[in-house]
């Protein structure tokens, strides 16, 4: 299997990631986000539209995806770094649908939500079962 296919299904096998943008002060904002999909290594969610989450991601785009597995034996964590925009049109309903594949239960309706896709640039992949345990890779550098 390849790398990016080993990182693909890592993040596809979550529950939830945890999102960090950088609050309206500078400052670290994380929160968990379960309304997800991911194609190739970009990731789609779902959120409600005039949060404080969607204030962040317009003044600063630029926000990190972390993904950690229940119950691991041997931490291991991958984090995507890139770029959120937010969709429209189609493109937002064909992100919601992406979504609800993975979480039928969640409704969008473009007058409440906003759909963001993050453009995957750089992958943090962290793994005490390898013997490099640290890797950052550009997202250019798998494909």
């Amino acid at each position: 299997m390849s790398l990016l296919n080993e990182i693909h299904d890592y993040l596809v096998e979550n529950k939830s990631l945890v999102l960090a943008t950088a609050g309206l002060d500078g400052s670290p904002q994380v929160r968990h986000i379960g309304g997800y999909q991911v194609r190739d290594l970009d990731i789609f969610f779902l959120t409600t539209a005039g949060t404080e989450k969607t204030k962040e991601i317009e003044k600063n785009p630029q926000v990190a995806a972390l993904f950690q597995h229940e119950g691991q034996a041997v931490p291991k964590n991958i984090t995507v770094y890139g770029k959120a925009v937010r969709l429209t049109g189609k493109e937002a309903d064909d992100g919601a649908k992406l979504i609800q594949q993975r979480r039928p239960q969640l409704v969008y309706d473009p007058k409440i939500n906003e759909i963001y896709k993050i453009e995957a640039e750089t992958v943090k992949l962290l793994d005490f079962g390898r013997e490099n345990k640290q890797e950052i890779i550009r997202v250019s550098e798998l494909a």
